[in-house]
C-alpha cells in the first residue's frame, strides 16, 4: 500500500513567517504531531540567503529596503534567492523510513526526478540536473535543497512560473563569474519560466500544482490526500519566529570578519558548492584557533553540523586543525550532497596556512599555495584580472595542478580579496610596477625558483613582462586575453562598466570578493586605463624577450580586445608561440568554456614537462655514451 502525504497550501505569507512554518513542519513531524507532508507556497518580494551564508555578500541590502524587500534567511543550504509571487513553493517533510532511502544524494535525485516529471506532465521537458537543479534544454526552471533532522527529511524547491531576472539581479550580489557583460541577457538565458516555455497554453496555478502532486504520487509512489493546517503547526511557527526566525539578529548571524593580521581565509570549490572558512588566530606565534566561520553555499543535514564543527574547532593548534575536522566527522553523523569530510578538512587546512606575502611599500599581500612544492618541478602561478581575486578563479587552480601533477600558488595582487587595499594616486604604469617589482618579491617569499605563469587579462600582461624580464624563472606562459595595448573597443567597454558601476550592481557583486577596497580598487581601472596617452603599457620590448614556451588563449567573443592583441605578441616574440581562440566566449573563457580552457592549458603544460624530461635523457644519454676519462 502506497503510503499517503497530507497537501496543504499556506499561500502567501511574510517571507520569515513561511520560514518560521518550515521549522514548525519539521518540529510536528519529528513529535507526530501532523503526518507526512507535501506544501504549496508563496513569497511576496523577498531575498533570502541560505543558512551558511554571509548576508552582505549575497543580499543588495540598501536596494531591499528600499523598496520593502523583505531579507531573510532559509534553514537549509544553498546560495541566494529572490522569490516573488511569480513563483511557487513546494515542499515535502516526511520520515525517513516513508521511502525507505536514507542517502540525501539518492533522495534528492529521486526527489528532482519526481518533480520534473510533474512538470512534464504539462509539456515541458523538464529534466533532473545534479546537483540540485531541474532545467529545461539546459535553463533552470526550479531549484532545490533539503536536509534531514534526525529521522525527519525536510525537502524544498521553488518553480519559475512567471519571473523577471532583472528583479533578480537588483536584489541579489550575483557572483560576476556567474554571468556575462550583459547581465540580464546572460540571466534571461540561464532561467525559463512556464510563461515562456508556454505562451498562451499556461495553465493556472491550482492546475500546475497537481502537476507536481501527479509527478511525486507517480515516481515517489505516493498517495497525495488533500489536508488541513493544524492550529499545532500554526502556533509553533509563530514561537519560532518571534524567538528566532523573525528576528534581524538571526537573519544577519553570520557576516564578514574584518581583515587584520590574525584574521585567515581560504575557499574551495566543489561539485557540491563553495565552502569558505575564515579563522581567526591567538598565541604567541598565531598557532591556535581562537574562533571559525565557516560558510557557502552547500548542503549538509543537519545543518547544526557547522556549527558543532566551528565550536569543536576552538582552541585546536592549527596544526592539528586537519585531523580534528576528520575526527569530528567520524563522531558525527551527517549528510552531504556531493561534498566530502575531507572538503571541508581542505578548506580549514588551506586557512590556516594562508601565506602572508609582505612586498614593498609596507604592504601585505595574502594567498595559498596548492600541493606541495618540489625542487625538481616548477610551480603554476596565478595571476589575476585587474577586477579579479584569487576566489574568482573558483576551481580552475585545484583542477589544473592535478591535471598537471604540479604545485600551484594562487593570490591576491594588492588591492583584491583578501590582500591590503591600494592607495591613490593611480597610475597606468601599474603592469610594469606588478612584473618588475611585486612579482619577483611574491615568488621569492613562496619560495619558487622556476615557475608556470598562468595570467589572465592584465595578469597575462604582467606574466609576458615578468617571463621578459626573467627568463630564467619562467618555464612557460599561459596567457588568456592578454593584451599590450588599449584598444577603441577597450575603451568603450570600460565605459560600460563605469556606468554599470555607478548605476548599475557591478561594484555590489564586487563588493562579494573585494569588501572595502573595491572602489579604489576600480577606481585605479578607470584612471589607468581612459587617461589620454593611456594606448600602451610600455611592456613591448619585455614580451620581445620572452624565451619561454606560451600559450595564447582567447574567447572568440572578448568584448575588451580583439585578436590583433594576439597578432602583436606573436610578431614581438622570437619563437613560435601555440595559439587558441575559444568559440562562444567573451572575456573569460576559463569560466565560459572550463572544459576547452583545461584541456588546452593541461596539455600546454604537460607537453612542458615533457620535453624538459627529454631534454635532461638526451644529456644524460650522450655523458653516458662521451663519459669523461682522466688522460693517461
Amino acid at each position: 500500500m502506497r503510503p499517503s502525504f497530507r497537501v496543504i497550501d499556506t499561500g502567501v505569507r511574510d517571507a520569515r513567517m513561511n520560514i518560521a512554518f518550515d521549522q514548525a513542519l519539521i518540529d510536528a513531524r519529528k513529535q507526530d504531531f501532523i503526518p507526512d507532508t507535501i506544501r504549496f507556497l508563496k513569497f511576496p518580494p523577498c531575498a533570502l540567503v541560505g543558512v551558511h551564508q554571509i548576508l552582505n555578500h549575497e543580499v543588495r541590502l540598501q536596494y531591499c529596503r528600499d523598496r520593502n524587500i523583505q531579507i531573510g534567511r532559509r534553514i537549509t543550504g544553498g546560495g541566494g534567492l529572490y522569490l516573488d509571487e511569480g513563483q511557487i513553493g513546494w515542499e515535502l517533510v516526511f520520515d525517513r523510513a516513508t521511502l525507505g532511502i536514507s542517502d540525501l544524494t539518492e533522495l534528492t535525485r529521486r526527489i528532482c526526478e519526481a518533480a520534473a516529471l510533474g512538470l512534464r506532465n504539462l509539456g515541458v521537458d523538464a529534466q533532473y540536473r545534479p546537483r540540485n537543479d531541474i532545467e529545461v534544454d539546459g535553463r533552470k526552471i526550479s531549484g532545490t535543497g533539503g536536509f534531514f533532522d534526525g529521522s525527519t527529511l525536510f525537502y524544498q524547491g521553488t518553480l519559475l512560473i512567471d519571473f523577471d531576472p532583472a528583479d533578480m539581479i537588483a536584489a541579489l550580489k550575483v557572483p560576476v563569474e556567474k554571468l556575462a557583460k550583459r547581465d540580464l541577457d546572460s540571466a534571461r538565458q540561464r532561467v525559463v519560466t512556464l510563461r515562456e516555455l508556454l505562451g498562451d497554453d499556461l495553465p493556472d496555478v491550482p492546475a500546475i500544482k497537481q502537476a507536481l502532486l501527479d509527478g511525486f504520487a507517480d515516481a515517489l509512489e505516493i498517495t497525495p490526500v488533500p489536508g488541513e493546517i493544524t492550529d499545532t503547526e500554526e502556533t509553533l511557527a509563530r514561537e519560532i519566529y518571534d524567538e528566532e526566525i523573525g528576528t534581524d539578529d538571526y537573519v544577519a548571524m553570520i557576516d564578514a570578519r574584518e581583515a587584520d593580521d590574525t584574521l585567515v581565509t581560504a575557499s574551495l570549490t566543489k561539485r557540491g558548492g563553495t565552502l569558505r572558512a575564515d579563522i581567526r588566530l591567538e598565541g604567541h606565534d598565531r598557532n591556535r584557533i581562537r574562533e571559525v566561520l565557516i560558510t557557502g553555499d552547500f548542503f549538509v543535514t543537519p545543518p547544526r553540523v557547522v556549527f558543532d564543527l566551528e565550536a569543536r574547532l576552538r582552541g585546536v593548534e592549527t596544526a592539528q586543525a586537519p585531523e580534528t575536522v576528520i575526527a569530528f566527522f567520524e563522531e558525527t553523523t551527517a549528510d552531504f550532497v556531493n561534498l566530502e569530510p575531507e572538503d571541508f578538512r581542505d578548506v580549514i587546512a588551506a586557512a590556516v596556512r594562508q601565506l602572508i606575502i609582505p612586498v614593498e611599500g609596507g604592504k601585505t599581500l595574502r594567498g595559498h599555495m596548492i600541493g606541495t612544492q618540489s625542487k625538481n618541478a616548477p610551480t603554476l602561478v596565478f595571476l589575476h584580472e585587474a577586477l579579479g581575486c584569487a576566489r574568482m578563479w573558483r576551481d580552475i587552480p585545484h583542477r589544473l595542478a592535478k591535471a598537471t601533477g604540479l604545485p600551484a600558488l594562487v593570490y591576491d595582487r594588492l588591492g583584491a580579496g583578501d590582500s591590503d587595499p591600494l592607495e591613490p594616486p593611480f597610475h597606468r604604469g601599474y603592469i610594469l610596477e606588478e612584473a618588475l617589482e611585486v612579482l619577483p618579491s611574491v615568488l621569492d617569499a613562496a619560495r619558487i625558483d622556476q615557475a608556470i605563469l598562468v595570467g589572465h587579462s592584465d595578469g597575462a600582461a604582467m606574466a609576458l613582462t615578468f617571463a621578459g624580464a626573467h627568463p630564467d624563472r619562467v618555464r612557460g606562459i599561459v596567457a588568456e586575453a592578454p593584451h599590450i595595448y588599449r584598444e577603441d573597443k577597450t575603451l568603450a567597454e570600460i565605459n560600460r562598466q563605469i556606468h554599470d558601476f555607478r548605476n548599475g550592481d557591478l561594484k555590489a557583486r564586487l563588493e562579494r570578493f573585494h569588501g572595502s577596497k573595491t572602489e579604489r580598487l576600480f577606481q585605479r581601472l578607470v584612471e589607468a586605463w581612459t587617461v589620454d596617452g593611456a594606448g600602451s603599457w610600455g611592456i613591448e620590448s619585455y614580451v620581445a624577450k620572452v624565451k619561454c614556451p606560451v600559450l595564447l588563449l582567447q574567447g572568440k567573443d572578448d568584448e575588451f580586445f580583439s585578436e590583433d592583441q594576439l597578432d602583436g605578441i606573436e610578431e614581438l616574440l622570437s619563437d613560435p608561440c601555440q595559439r587558441v581562440v575559444v568559440p562562444h566566449c567573451g572575456h573569460a573563457p576559463h569560466h565560459q568554456n572550463r572544459r576547452a580552457v583545461l584541456d588546452s592549458a593541461s596539455q600546454f603544460i604537460r607537453n612542458i614537462m615533457s620535453s624538459d624530461t627529454a631534454s635532461d635523457t638526451s644529456v644524460a644519454l650522450h655523458r653516458d655514451q662521451h663519459p669523461m676519462r682522466p688522460h693517461t
